[in-house]
C-alpha cells in the first residue's frame, strides 16, 4: 500500500496556519471550508489533492499503509464539522476550542512526527484482534 507523504504533510500544514487565523480573527466560515477540504478526501472529488496539484506540491509517494491516516483524517473532518456545527449555533468558544485541538493535533504530527489518530486506529485494531481474533 502506497501513502503520500507531502499530501499529508500539506493537510497538517494548512490546518496549523489556517485554524489559528480563523480563531483570530473571528472567520467560521474558514474553518467550514478546512471541514469541506477535509471531508472531500472520502469523496471521489478530493479538494486537498486538487489544491495540493494546483499549488505543485511534488507528491513523495511511500511503501506505508495509508488507513491509520485515513482514520486520523476522518477524526480530524469530524471535529472540524463538530466546531463548525457549534459556531453556527453560536457558541463560539467550543467551536473555536475544537478547531485548535485540530490545529495543535495537526501541528504535533507535522513537528514531532506522532499521529494521535493513527495511534488511536492502531490500537482499535489491536483491541478489535484481541476481542475478535480477527
Amino acid at each position: 500500500m502506497r501513502t503520500d507523504r507531502n499530501q499529508l504533510r500539506f493537510n497538517q500544514a494548512l490546518l496549523v496556519l489556517l485554524l489559528p487565523l480563523a480563531v483570530l480573527w473571528d472567520l467560521p466560515w474558514l474553518v467550514f471550508l478546512l471541514f469541506l477540504l477535509m471531508a472531500s478526501q472520502h469523496t471521489p472529488w478530493d479538494l486537498m489533492v486538487a489544491l495540493k496539484r494546483l499549488l505543485r506540491v511534488p507528491p513523495r509517494v511511500v511503501e506505508e499503509d495509508p488507513r491509520p491516516h485515513r482514520f486520523a483524517r476522518t477524526l480530524g473532518a469530524a471535529f472540524l464539522g463538530l466546531a463548525s456545527l457549534f459556531l453556527l449555533l453560536g457558541l463560539k468558544g467550543v467551536g473555536y476550542a475544537l478547531a485548535l485541538l485540530v490545529a495543535l493535533l495537526a501541528f504535533v504530527n507535522l513537528a514531532f512526527g506522532f499521529c494521535l489518530g493513527c495511534f488511536l486506529y492502531l490500537h482499535l485494531r489491536y483491541a478489535r484482534h484481541l476481542f475478535t481474533g480477527r
